[in-house]
């Protein structure tokens, strides 16, 4: 389980401030969504559930409504993150939310959910059963019964969720995607862009507006401050960066949530 935690900056007038950042490097993250790309379009051994995928949703909003919070709404570029990392999980053989390579949860939803804005989390799990099929009420079940999982679960501010299951065999691996959905762009943002002029067209129609951001590395907690609306954008570097758009919460306050992953050439 792994939930990424929001934050919030204060502004003073129109001025940012942020610690500066580096960009990641673009190839890794680049072969990294190939990479995946991959094993959704060639699942490796095994194949998707799309009914065990269906069958979460309803267990686990069920299972919310007996606890209080509002139900979730399906959500498709989570369900490509969650299938895209229970693949990966499935040949590379690490069971964790990071890859070797470093990759996290933010990272995997900010390159498949690319027209959302929001708090991204987590959950992961991996079972198979001696003399029967894998159920998704034991999947279930599992999460419910581990503290952290279970926050993901009934978590209030989530609004959105995504799973993806994949069968190997007798073998199933599920990871859910979660995220507080708190804004959207009003299409896919372009993964590979020239510009930060680029980033800010893609915000330009979101709703609720978006008037300012920051990038940060993905799944990085260091801003850099690059747009502000009536500003020329500052310039950045080449490399792999995460959009983080501020949402306004109040006067002169704001919430820095996550966006899609974007490689500026």
């Amino acid at each position: 389980m792994r939930t990424i935690a929001r934050r919030s900056l204060l502004t003073a007038g129109l001025t940012l401030a942020a610690s500066p950042a580096l960009a990641a490097p673009a190839a890794p993250w680049l072969a990294y969504e190939r990479r995946l790309r991959a094993l959704l379009s060639d699942p490796p051994g095994g194949d998707f559930d799309p009914a065990f995928e269906e069958a979460l949703l309803d267990l686990n909003n069920l299972y919310r409504r007996r606890q209080g919070p509002t139900p979730l709404a399906w959500d498709e570029g989570l369900r490509l993150a969650a299938r895209a990392h229970a693949a990966d999980i499935a040949v590379t053989g690490v069971f964790e939310h990071l890859t070797r390579e470093g990759f996290s949860p933010a990272g995997r939803v900010g390159l498949f959910a690319r027209d959302l804005v929001g708090a991204p989390g987590e959950n992961i799990a991996m079972r198979r059963n001696a003399a029967s099929a894998v159920t998704y009420d034991q999947i279930m079940n599992q999460w419910k019964t581990s503290p952290g999982h279970r926050a993901n679960l009934l978590a209030p501010g989530f609004t959105h969720v995504g799973y993806g299951v994949f069968r190997q065999g007798p073998r199933v691996i599920a990871v859910g995607a979660y995220a507080e959905v708190s804004a959207r762009l009003a299409g896919p943002a372009p993964l590979r862009v020239r510009s930060t002029d680029e980033i800010a067209r893609a915000l330009s129609y979101a709703t609720p507006a978006i008037r300012q951001f920051s990038v940060s590395e993905p799944g990085g907690e260091v801003l850099t401050a690059t747009y502000l609306e009536d500003r020329a954008a500052r310039a950045l570097k080449p490399g792999a960066w995460q959009l983080r758009p501020h949402l306004s919460t109040g006067e002169r306050r704001y919430q820095v949530a996550w966006g899609p992953v974007f490689v500026l050439d």
